[in-house]
């Protein structure tokens, strides 16, 4: 670029209404999950951030709660409504059947292999738990020296994220004053009672529930509720929308990481390079994040998180090693070529279909719409 560029003004927020892909955003995402493939096979729990490989979980809750509420508030920008039916048709076309076709593999090794085992058989009593997604309410991530298809927590989370919040929102949308506030305000209340069940001493499930809540989703849902209004773009354009916002917080992010800090400044740094990516794509690190490689690692991303385990397994039996570098190398290359094949093969055709029984779904909603305005139409 011409040095000119450096001081073009971020776009405004009608370009950020217009945009449909965010450059970079799979980038982040396939940083997001080699971090947490290097946590699991690496077993490096050494100085600066050797150790941090878990916070690869709380950039993809970030990613996923600016990005969904952000297609929830376009959708309703552009029909006038939420189809809470089109979005589960889309979100279970993309999640469900890997999710069950690896939850199902799991299920297969064990009767074969460990089911006399105190792993094995805790992971059977607590197959119902990882059958409905809510094996982070149910699954205690410290029983025994391992727990089998313990990553499927996050998962969880996501889920129940995606089952809560777009009823949550198509409700309050619903208000003729004031709607934004009043969103933000109910955000605001998930975060404090979040926070508030984090550090409680009780047990039950009601706490459990709500400490489940990822902070990194609602501040994602905070800020694209924020950049999709002409008020808050504005308000944040000054911090966010700067072709150094991004990098800036990528480098606040890394110290943050690499110094002792309470998580949830990292959480709340993650959630605002989110947002800055998304604000402008001419930062001076979107170029690396763009990648074409990387941005396939992003692409295919689920996949690998969903079988990393077993691809690391397969890699130990092959190496002779529990952990390392080694494994962490062989890993990453093994389940990028096993994803690809999923991808390809089984998950896009699949996110196809849903994808237009979706469309087919809300094109049919919209012909009722029109023959019957009246608001139950």
């Amino acid at each position: 670029m011409s040095s000119s560029a450096s001081t073009t003004p971020a776009p405004d927020h009608a370009h950020f209404l217009s945009t449909r892909h965010f450059s970079g955003l799979d980038g982040l995402r396939a940083l997001s999950v080699i971090a947490v493939v290097w946590h699991h096979t690496s077993g490096r729990p050494g100085p600066w951030i050797s150790s941090q490989g878990h916070f690869g979980v709380d950039l993809f809750f970030a990613l996923s709660g600016v990005l969904i509420t952000t297609l929830l508030l376009r959708e309703r920008d552009r029909n006038g409504r939420i189809s809470l039916i089109g979005f589960y048709i889309r979100r279970a076309g993309r999640i469900f059947p890997l999710y069950y076709v690896v939850l199902a593999t799991y299920v297969a090794l064990v009767l074969a292999t460990r089911a006399d085992t105190s792993e094995g058989q805790y992971f059977l009593a607590k197959l119902p738990a990882f059958l409905t997604y809510t094996s982070n309410w149910f699954v205690d991530l410290g029983a025994g020296d391992s727990v089998i298809f313990y990553f499927a927590w996050s998962l969880a989370t996501e889920e129940q994220f995606y089952l809560f919040w777009p009823p949550l929102l198509a409700c309050l949308l619903l208000l003729r004053s004031r709607r934004t506030a009043h969103t933000l305000v109910a955000l605001g209340g998930l975060i404090v009672v979040n926070q508030i069940a984090l550090v409680s001493s009780s047990s039950s499930l009601a706490v459990t529930i709500l400490g489940s809540l990822a902070l990194p989703i609602l501040l994602g849902a905070v800020l694209a509720i924020l950049l999709h209004e002409p008020a808050g773009f504005a308000m944040l354009r000054g911090t966010l929308g700067q072709r150094w916002s991004a990098p800036a917080l990528a480098v606040t992010l890394l110290v943050s990481l690499a110094v002792p800090s309470p998580e949830q400044i990292t959480q709340v740094v993650m959630a605002a390079l989110v947002a800055a990516m998304c604000m402008r794509e001419d930062s001076w690190i979107h170029p690396a994040l763009s990648w074409r490689p990387l941005v396939w690692v992003g692409i295919i991303s689920y996949g690998i998180y969903l079988m990393h385990m077993l691809v690391a397994n397969a890699a130990r039996l092959a190496l002779g090693e529990q952990f390392g570098v080694a494994l962490f190398a062989v890993t990453t290359v093994m389940v990028i070529g096993v994803a690809t094949v999923s991808f390809r093969v089984f998950e896009a055709p699949l996110v196809e279909r849903a994808r237009r029984l979706s469309k087919r779904h809300m094109e049919r909603v919209a012909a009722a719409t029109r023959e019957d305005p009246s608001p139950a139409g």
